[in-house]
Parts: C-alpha cells; sequence; structure tokens
C-alpha cells in the first residue's frame, strides 16, 4: 500500500539529553541549543543524546574550540567517532537537534570513522582463581604454623 504510513515507526524514540551534573527529559531544539551552547571547556565538555546506555550521539568539546562528535549505535562494537574534531556551535546542534527527532539523516555531511572496542586488560589479582590462591596460601601458612 503506498503512501500508508506506520504511526509506530513515525514516533520518535525517547532520548535523554545529559551533561556532567544535569539531564533533560523532555527535549526540544532549544533545549538542545541552550545546553550544547553551555558547554564551556571547563566543568561541561560533554553532552550526550542518549536512547540507552548502549545507544547515544554525544560531543565533547566547548563552543571556542569546536566539538567532536562519537555515537554508538546498540552495541560496543558499533561506535564511530567523527574525523572532524573542531565542529562549529551550529551543525553540532543540527546534528543533535536531527537525532533527537529520530531524523536519520543526521549522519550525512561528516566522516565517521569506525572504533574498535578494546576490552581492557584484567590484572590477574582481579580474578577469581588469585582470591582461591590467596586463601590456599593462608591455610597453608597455617596448617605449617600449627605443625611447628
Amino acid at each position: 500500500m503506498s503512501g500508508h504510513r506506520d504511526p509506530v515507526k513515525d514516533v520518535p524514540m525517547s532520548v535523554a539529553l545529559t551533561t556532567h551534573d544535569t539531564r533533560f527529559d523532555q527535549l526540544d531544539d532549544a533545549t538542545i541549543a541552550k545546553v550544547l551552547g553551555s558547554l564551556d571547556g571547563g566543568r561541561n565538555v560533554i553532552a550526550t543524546l542518549e536512547r540507552s546506555e548502549l545507544t547515544y550521539l554525544q560531543a565533547e568539546g566547548d563552543t571556542m574550540r569546536g566539538f567532536a562528535l562519537e555515537y554508538q549505535d546498540g552495541s560496543l562494537d558499533h561506535r564511530y567517532r567523527g574525523r572532524e574534531q573542531a565542529l562549529p556551535l551550529g551543525q553540532v546542534t543540527d546534528v543533535f537537534q536531527a537525532y533527537a527527532r529520530g531524523d536519520e539523516r543526521w549522519r550525512e555531511g561528516l566522516t565517521w570513522q569506525y572504533v574498535p572496542f578494546v576490552p581492557p586488560p584484567t590484572s590477574w589479582i582481579s580474578t577469581w582463581w588469585a582470591y582461591v590462591a590467596a586463601i590456599l596460601a593462608v591455610a597453608a601458612f597455617m596448617w605449617w604454623w600449627r605443625g611447628i
């Protein structure tokens, strides 16, 4: 059926805008512009539009030096960073507003670079066998000590 619109697909997903110490759940274009304009490079340097913990768009920077953008799309293996590291406030505001509306064209006009997920190394001391080895060492020492 041409011309038929699916009302479920036409409703944008809920998006929250967060900074270091604020969260906005009721968004409009003016709120997004005001929050991005408040990034000062000091305490406030990051603004994040999040659909979930694993799906978000993030701007880092300030109004004087420009912004870098990064987004993650559903998993740690789908993370991308914009190649441009000094985007002007107006362009970043347009991208954020399109993302918040659910407009898939927000990616257009930017070059995105894949960021591979590299799991942090796990220290041997934070693994379960290190604790078992420590308990066994203490038990052996106590057994040896009582045997003297």
